[in-house]
């Protein structure tokens, strides 16, 4: 460990610079990458050796490539989690069926049909699958934010901008129903 000063003195770096940052107007991609590559080819021309060149549309490439590794990550963790809940729901469906047995008699028997049975079952499937997503949803945004915070500090420094997903809320909602439906079809029937 030494203070700058001293180290560019010893390694006879003193005035000189190790990077340099350019800003263009326009700054689209194409213009980025066309005058990254003058940039590199004009100081090679003078006998300066060009470590790398980067462009502001590259740096952002390889954060999109980090972050879409880490939403599949959790997004395959979420479908795993959406999985054994709808096999809880199916087990818990059963339980439920089998301990109203006398009941499902009783319905049969003032004459409920078969549809009118199923439905009810799928019914309170499908509240408790909703009542879930409900909870999940008042957990999420606080975690949520946390897990933002916590992403962006370790990785930039600085906590990311959070956004809450209405319609990814809704999807989700969606597919809880759907599981929700399908953990609740063969204790039904049953």
């Amino acid at each position: 460990y030494s203070n700058y000063p001293y180290f560019a003195r010893e390694a006879r770096i003193v005035g000189r610079a190790g990077s340099v940052q350019v800003q263009i107007v326009p700054d689209d991609r194409e213009n980025q990458a066309r005058v990254a590559k003058a940039l590199e080819e004009h100081y090679k021309s003078l006998g300066m050796q060009v470590g790398t060149t980067q462009t502001i549309a590259s740096i952002r490439d390889q954060n999109e490539l980090f972050f879409n590794i880490i939403v599949v990550f959790l997004l395959v963790m979420a479908l795993l989690l959406a999985t054994v809940g709808g096999l809880g729901l199916m087990g818990t469906m059963s339980i439920n069926v089998l301990e109203r047995t006398r009941e499902i008699g009783v319905m049969r028997a003032i004459g409920a049909s078969d549809g009118a049975v199923l439905k009810i079952v799928m019914v309170e499937g499908i509240v408790i699958g909703v009542l879930s997503w409900a909870l999940a949803m008042i957990l999420a945004l606080p975690l949520a934010k946390l897990m933002a915070d916590g992403v962006g500090m370790a990785f930039f420094q600085t906590p990311l901008t959070f956004a809450f997903s209405t319609a990814g809320a809704l999807a989700w909602l969606a597919l809880v129903i759907v599981i929700a439906t399908l953990a609740s079809v063969l204790p039904a029937r049953n």
